[in-house]
């Protein structure tokens, strides 16, 4: 039996490729942690690793990877300084900030439709 190809969402009419912009950002964005990561840049600006781990509470590993892939794609910036002890901050990008009313819109429809809250009552 043959493979079955996704349509994408990008033109309703091709099946969905790997250059489809819609598919490629969900390989991104779509892997745990990063949308933690991303809010708390957009709320706190500039971040130091320590305090990303702390508010994201997950595995300092994952997190790790997570900003390593964001600072490749251009989404973060990371600076590291010269000090004892070492210092590195992490904040937004031109590219990242303009992820903001996407997420803006994803929260507002998050607290307009509470879909944890309708897991708990089924």
């Amino acid at each position: 039996m043959g493979t079955v190809q996704k349509r994408c969402l990008e033109g309703f009419q091709e099946y969905c490729t790997e250059d489809c912009p819609f598919r490629q950002a969900l390989s991104v964005f779509g892997k745990r942690y990063t949308f933690s990561i991303l809010r708390l840049l957009i709320h706190d600006r500039v971040v130091r690793f320590n305090k990303i781990v702390e508010d994201v509470q997950g595995s300092t590993k994952t997190i790790t990877e997570r900003l390593n892939e964001l600072v490749r794609y251009g989404v973060v910036k990371r600076e590291a300084f010269a000090e004892i002890p070492p210092r590195v901050e992490y904040s937004l990008t031109e590219k990242g900030m303009d992820l903001k009313p996407a997420l803006d819109y994803i929260r507002e429809w998050g607290i307009k439709w509470r879909l944890l809250d309708c897991k708990k009552e089924n």
